[in-house]
């Protein structure tokens, strides 16, 4: 069994990566994910964590193109397809990603850019876009997501951070 951390769309606001570390700190996680915007606070991630980071580089990370634009992550059998998401178009958006990623032998594909978290499950592939910590599109408070992998299924927990800080 694998655990997966996933955020997007921190843009910056670093209070909230650290307010997810503590939340997380009991959690047994595997690796975290950081689906781009902002690439700085994917590495400032890497500092407070003693697990794998594993960052692509979002529409807003154009200054410090450290990061990939894409990622394809080995997991266990399978593997993990990355990408900010913002080079798609919008129109069938999560079905483009979806065959990205199938094509790649990915069964777990990962995106941000929307701010609107998300799962989507089709021909055995799982989408998810954990959300925006820090600038939710869709009145969540700021969302992000652990994935959990287990005998060649994936489940995805959606964590809302307004309601954990409480």
């Amino acid at each position: 069994m694998k655990r997966i951390g996933i955020m997007s769309d921190t843009h910056g606001y670093r209070e909230l990566i650290d307010a997810v570390v503590e939340i997380t700190a009991d959690e047994e996680l595997d690796m975290w994910l950081h689906a781009g915007d902002f690439g700085d606070d994917a590495r400032y991630l890497q500092t407070l964590i003693d697990i794998p980071v594993y960052a692509v580089r979002g529409n807003t990370d154009r200054e410090q193109p450290l990061e990939p634009r894409e990622q394809l992550i080995p997991l266990e059998d399978t593997y993990i397809y990355m990408t900010h998401g913002h080079e798609v178009s919008y129109y069938n958006r999560v079905q483009e990603l979806l065959h990205l990623g199938r094509a790649m032998g990915a069964r777990l594909v990962v995106a941000g850019h929307t701010h609107h978290h998300g799962q989507v499950e089709q021909d055995g592939c799982t989408f998810v876009n954990p959300g925006s910590l820090a600038l939710p599109r869709d009145l969540s408070g700021g969302t992000f997501s652990i994935v959990t992998y287990d005998n060649g299924h994936f489940s995805v927990e959606f964590c809302y951070i307004q309601e954990l800080m409480k």
